[in-house]
C-alpha cells in the first residue's frame, strides 16, 4: 500500500471494532446522535492555514474543486448551518470514521487516520465545555486506559496578550512556536525590537512554563491580572477546572497555557490527551465559536475526537485487553 494508509485484518480489524464500539457506546450514552458526513466536499469548506497544506484536493467532472476530508469539525459546521438549518440549538452530534492528509513520510505519521468525535453545537459555554470534557474522560475510562491526562489549555491567553501589541505576521509565529516549544530564551529573541511593553513581554516568556497541575491556574490570574482579555481566559478555564474538579475529575487534569498552536478556529478552551507509554498525544479538541458563522449560522461549539488508531496502539503497549465484545 501507498505510505501513509493502513489495511487492518482479522484480530486486528476487530480489536480497533471494540474500541469504537465502546467509544460510540459512551457517545450515545451522552444523548448525542449520530451523523454520517460526505467522504468529500468543496475544498474552500477546509480552508484555513493549518488544513490547507495538508488537504488533499481534485477537480471535479464539473470543473468544481472538491477536497477530501481533512477535518470532521468543519464538515459538521457546514452540515449544521446547511443541512440542519432549521435544527434547534444545542445539537449534539458524533461521528466515527475516516479522515485523509498529506503527512510527510519523515514525520512518522499517517496521512489516511481513524477519528472517533463529537461536536456540541450551542447551548451555554462552560457546561458544554466541561461536558465534552466529561465525555472524553468516560471514554477512556471505558476503555480501561492508564495513566491519562487533560491537558488544558486557553487560546485566549496567548491571543489577549498579543492583542494590539503590532505582533503580526512571522514575527507572531515565530513567538507563537516558541512558547509551543517551551523556549523561554527563544521567546525573548523573538521579542527584541518589538517595543512591547514589559509587562507584555514578561507574560508571554511565563507561558513557556506556565504549566502543570491545576494550581497553574491560581498563579496564571496573578500573572496576568494585568490584561483584562488574557485574565478572562484564565477566568473560563478555572470555572471549567472547578466543575470538572467537582466531577471528581481533579487528578486526570492539567494545565498547559502554552498551549498557542492547534487548529486556527479554535477561539477559546483547548486541550489535548496525553498518557504514559506514548510521546504524542491520543486525542484532543477545543472551543470553536466563529467557525459556524463562517457558513451562515452563528453558533458557539465545542468538540473532542480520539485517535483510534492512537487509541490502540495505548491499549497494546499498557497491555489492556480493550473492551469486551457486545453480547449478542
Amino acid at each position: 500500500v501507498p505510505p501513509g494508509v493502513q489495511c487492518f485484518v482479522g484480530e486486528e480489524a476487530r480489536r480497533r471494532r471494540r474500541i469504537e464500539e465502546a467509544v460510540v457506546s459512551v457517545f450515545e450514552g451522552w444523548d448525542y446522535e449520530e451523523i454520517i458526513p460526505p467522504l468529500f466536499d468543496y475544498a474552500d469548506v477546509f480552508a484555513g492555514e493549518a488544513l490547507a497544506p495538508k488537504t488533499y484536493s481534485f477537480v471535479g467532472r464539473d470543473g468544481s474543486v472538491l477536497a477530501l476530508r481533512p477535518d470532521f469539525t468543519s464538515l459538521l459546521a457546514n452540515i449544521a448551518a446547511g443541512r440542519l438549518r432549521d435544527r434547534p440549538a444545542p445539537m449534539r452530534l458524533y461521528y466515527s470514521g475516516e479522515v485523509v492528509r498529506y503527512e510527510p513520510v519523515k514525520a512518522g505519521r499517517q496521512s489516511e487516520l481513524h477519528q472517533m468525535g463529537l461536536e456540541h453545537l450551542g447551548g451555554e459555554a462552560r457546561a458544554a465545555d466541561a461536558e465534552v470534557l466529561a465525555i472524553a474522560a468516560e471514554s477512556l475510562e471505558r476503555l480501561g486506559a492508564r495513566g491519562w491526562v487533560l491537558a488544558l489549555g486557553h487560546v485566549g491567553v496567548f491571543g489577549g496578550l498579543v492583542e494590539g501589541s503590532g505582533l503580526e505576521g512571522e514575527r507572531l509565529e515565530a513567538v507563537r512556536e516558541r512558547i509551543e516549544s517551551k523556549d523561554a530564551a527563544g521567546v525573548r529573541r523573538a521579542l527584541e525590537g518589538t517595543g512591547l511593553p514589559p509587562s507584555t513581554a514578561a507574560a508571554l516568556e511565563r507561558l513557556t512554563a506556565m504549566g502543570g497541575g491545576l494550581e497553574a491556574l491560581d498563579e496564571a490570574a496573578r500573572a496576568f491580572a494585568f490584561c483584562p482579555p488574557a485574565a478572562r481566559a484564565v477566568d473560563e478555564l478555572r470555572a471549567v477546572a472547578g466543575a470538572l474538579r467537582q466531577a471528581g475529575l481533579a487528578e486526570r487534569l492539567a494545565v498547559d497555557l502554552g498551549e498557542v498552536r492547534g487548529l486556527d478556529y479554535y477561539t477559546g478552551l483547548v486541550f489535548r490527551v496525553f498518557a504514559p507509554d506514548l510521546g504524542f498525544e491520543i486525542g484532543g479538541g477545543g472551543r470553536y465559536d466563529t467557525l459556524l458563522a463562517r457558513f451562515g449560522r452563528p453558533l458557539p461549539a465545542v468538540g473532542f475526537m480520539l485517535g483510534l488508531d492512537r487509541v490502540a496502539l495505548l491499549l497494546e503497549r499498557q497491555a489492556v485487553a480493550g473492551p469486551p465484545l457486545p453480547a449478542p
